[in-house]
Parts: C-alpha cells; structure tokens; sequence
C-alpha cells in the first residue's frame, strides 16, 4: 500500500550507451537471503551509477547515510531482455552488482535494481500493455532481481503517456506511447506483487505526476492500482534560481527540491532568445567530467551536446566553493536566491546553481514537515559528506522547523 511519498534531489542526469547488447541471467549462487535495513521511520535512497563505476566503486559508497541503495542504469530491450549498454559495460556491470550485494548487505542497506530513464523508458508502454506480455516482463525482471540478491527494482519509466518536454526532461522523445499507460502501469505494479510481494517496488515521477487519458493529471481511479501496489513513488523534481523576482513561491520551488543546475550567462546585449533556443536544444557549454556524452547518439539517433552539469564534488575540487559547501572562493561569487532557497555563484560568465549543507537541511525538512517519506541522492558518487549528513539530520533527529 502507497502510504508514503520520497522526495528526490536530483543532481544531473547522465545518460548510458544506447547499444543494446543483452547482459547474461545471473549465477545462482548469488541467491542467499539479505538481512533487512534498519526499521527507520524514513528512507533515504542513494542512486549508485553503474555505468560510472570506475569513479565510485561499491566498496566507496558511504552507506551510513541510506537505508536503500539503487543499482542504476540498466534498461529493457527487445524479446524482454535488458542491458546496461555495451557488451563490455554488462560485463562490468554484472561484476559490480556481486561487490554492490555484498556491501549493501554488510552494511544494513536493501539494494534495488533499477530499470529505465531518460533513455531507456522506450519499450515500457508496450511491454505494459497487455496482460500477457506484463507477465513476461515482470517474470523476466524479479528472476534478474532475485537472481543478483536484489530486494526490490526501481521503475524509471519517463514518462507514462506523457510527450517529451525540454523544459521537464519527461523522455527522449521516441517512447511508445498510450492513453492507457498509467492504468497499465498499475496493472504492472500489481503483477509484480502478486509474483514478489515482499520485494520492494518504487517507481520514479517527474513533478508533472502521471498523465492520464485526457492528457491531464491521472484521476484517483487511473491511479488506484499504483496506489495499491508501489511501496515509495520518488519524485524527480526540478529547480534553479529564479532571480529574486517573486514570480513563483517558495513552496513550489521547495517542492521541486534540486541540487545542481548549470548554465551559462550570457554577454551584454547577446539575444536571449536565441540562448534558450540553444540551451533547450542542446547546445549547452561544456560541464564537469561525468558530461562526456557530446556527439553520441541518444536512444532516438539524435546527436547529443553537453548537459552542463557538475557535480557537487567537482564544485569544491575546481576551487570554486570553500571545503565547508558555503563560503564562496575569488573565482566566483556567492548569492542567494530567497524564492528557490538556494545558493548560486556567479561571474560575468557563468551561473552555476546548487544546494549548500544549509538549503539541503532547509528543504529537508519541508520535505518531512509536508509529511514526505524520505529523500533521495542522484548520484551517490557526487555528495560530499558533510551535505548528506545536513539533508539526513531533520529525519535523523526529528526536528521540523518552520
């Protein structure tokens, strides 16, 4: 039963190789029982990148901060099968989930797989949309799951009978598509229930929610069986800074809860428009190392740009924020954005967006005094420490603040 909302901080979006080998089923020596996480009154999820392994490896994640831990990157492809990409990132990836099991069981953590994203949520309408082919792929999927020593999967599916927006990030813009997905979807969540019930199902939503038939939000009945069966819906929701200008609430950028944006500002009387036209499409400046996808093929054969992200280690690493995640160094300058909640820094060349200790903690606990169940970290590899133990602290100590 869906009783429970978990909100997410989203802090980039990289996106896996589009080649789409499959990945062999798993040994079945990897089937022994896991120990259940701690009984916390809260979740905290962490996003584990396997397709990014060689910068984080399991052994490395700092596990005291979750209580769930997401194997992501993997994606289904024709004849119900899934991949991570390449034969050689299978490979990879299948040697990585045997070190992933293994430390999140010695560490009280539940380990989850996750299936889909942003370039990867093609196939989902049609292996939905019909009872016969959702038995298959549910059967399909919880044999990989339990076959690994997972408990549980992640759906990532951007986004149900929804049309790929640059302003929400909902898709590539190729999925198959139909007004029945959400009800399908249920009937999905329902299927995997009845086949694992004590596996953990979770699925991800933009902060558009799921669209129904009409085109407009799902009603309670479309929705009833997500409700019925999902155990934590986690919400993907978006910010950046605002301008100061009042022009939205501050409830409404809190609900969106991001970490970091990045973008560029433009020179003196350079045309706006032609700027968002170029940002929206693709042809951001140049981000950290994980924006390495410029001029590959995205899963509907257009060209990729940069994303112009960073992540919130690579802020501090180029010396462009003080070790404590707050003070501002003689590269860029430190403001406030009072209507998102949020820091920025700024030069006469760019704007760089993100969340410090201080609004990580203040967005947390809007998230639980609006009676969220958790938070959530995308990546696991890009926080610092000291920022997960301030966005963790109001669940860890209960406090609420107004």
């Amino acid at each position: 039963m869906l009783s429970h909302l978990a909100a997410i901080w989203t802090i980039l979006a990289l996106l896996p190789s589009i080649k789409s080998d499959p990945f062999n089923q798993p040994d079945p020596s990897l089937t022994k029982p896991l120990p259940q996480p701690g009984n916390q009154k809260y979740v905290t999820i962490g996003y584990y990148e396997a397709t990014r392994s060689q910068y984080q490896q399991p052994t490395h994640i700092n596990w005291r901060h979750y209580t769930h831990m997401v194997f992501n990157g993997a994606w289904p492809i024709d004849q119900f099968q899934f991949t991570f990409g390449s034969d050689d990132q299978n490979r990879q990836a299948v040697n990585d989930m045997k070190q992933f099991v293994n430390s999140a069981q010695q560490n009280y953590v539940k380990p989850l797989l996750a299936v889909g994203g942003e370039q990867g949520s093609k196939f989902f309408s049609y292996y939905f949309g019909s009872g016969q082919s959702r038995k298959t792929f549910v059967k399909n999927l919880v044999a990989l799951a339990q076959g690994y020593g997972f408990q549980g999967v992640v759906i990532n599916w951007l986004s149900p009978n929804e049309w790929v927006s640059f302003a929400f990030l909902v898709g590539a813009g190729c999925n198959n598509r139909s007004p029945n997905d959400v009800v399908n979807f249920g009937y999905f969540a329902q299927e995997f229930k009845n086949v694992w019930n004590e596996g953990s199902l979770i699925v991800r939503a933009n902060f558009n929610g799921f669209i129904g038939a009409t085109g407009n939000y799902a009603t309670s009945e479309e929705a009833s069986l997500l409700a019925q069966n999902v155990d934590y819906v986690d919400l993907m929701a978006y910010d950046g800074y605002t301008g100061n200008k009042g022009e939205r609430s501050a409830n409404l950028s809190l609900d969106s809860l991001v970490t970091v944006a990045y973008s560029y500002l433009p020179d003196p009387g350079f045309n706006m428009k032609n700027g968002i036209s170029q940002v929206a499409y693709g042809a951001a400046p140049a981000g950290g190392w994980t924006d390495n996808l410029n001029g590959t093929m995205d899963a509907c054969g257009q060209k990729r740009g940069y994303e112009g992200t960073y992540l919130l280690n690579e802020i501090m690493d180029n010396g462009w924020l003080a070790p404590d995640g707050v003070t501002s160094t003689d590269v860029l300058t430190r403001y406030w954005d009072d209507c998102a909640k949020q820091p920025y820094l700024f030069n006469q060349q760019y704007l760089l967006v993100y969340d410090d200790p201080g609004s990580l903690k203040f967005k947390s606990n809007y998230a639980r005094g609006s009676g969220l169940a958790g938070i959530s970290f995308y990546y696991s590899m890009g926080f610092p420490s000291l920022f997960l133990q301030s966005a963790i602290a109001p669940w860890r100590r209960g406090e609420v603040q107004g």
